[in-house]
């Protein structure tokens, strides 16, 4: 059986699991490696998180939201157990506006699913739109549910922290890409 984006069954299971591992490895490591610049629990200056967030949709699709989905229940539970509506809803907005935001992205910049020759400017636009929507979906939320403008206050370091943790991530694992590609053949 073949589900979306051509993954068979296996394949967009095993991405929706590695993608959940993923992102709650990658949160853990964030909040190790930035504790010192953290807003709240769930929002810092650097986020890096938000790259799993982008990449995984982009190669995945709806298996990475899935895995989005899985790994944001395990990191929240954590956090807010005692409220399992609200956790489920931030475990969707943790998922679900990435695939929107990777899938306008793509198409306007015509990027393809295995990111390959993505310039500078291209990736600093989807970090943009990563970070953007996903500071706006979170925002919104908390605004509706608290029924103060008081949460717009985490709107800006949300969308520095994703906006820069996506930039960091993907910069990173270009560069990588680019030093794999060029290493000698050892024929």
């Amino acid at each position: 059986m073949v589900v979306g984006r051509g993954l068979s069954a296996s394949e967009a299971l095993a991405g929706a699991f590695v993608t959940a591992l993923a992102y709650a490895f990658v949160f853990e490591l964030n909040d190790w490696l930035f504790s010192q610049v953290k807003v709240t629990d769930n929002i810092s200056w650097i986020f890096l998180p938000a790259a799993i967030r982008m990449v995984s949709v982009l190669l995945f699709g709806w298996a990475g939201v899935l895995g989005l989905f899985a790994g944001s229940l395990v990191i929240l539970f954590n956090q807010v157990a005692i409220q399992p509506g609200h956790v489920l809803a931030l475990a969707t907005l943790s998922s679900v506006p990435s695939l929107l935001a990777a899938r306008l992205v793509q198409r306007a910049l015509q990027i393809g699913h295995d990111l390959a020759g993505m310039t500078g400017r291209q990736l600093l636009v989807f970090g943009l739109a990563g970070g953007v929507t996903s500071s706006l979906v979170h925002t919104l939320y908390f605004v509706g549910r608290e029924g103060s403008l008081a949460p717009f206050h985490g709107f800006v370091p949300m969308f520095v922290g994703d906006s820069m943790g996506t930039l960091l991530m993907l910069y990173a694992g270009a560069i990588g890409l680019r030093r794999i590609r060029q290493a000698p053949s050892a024929d």
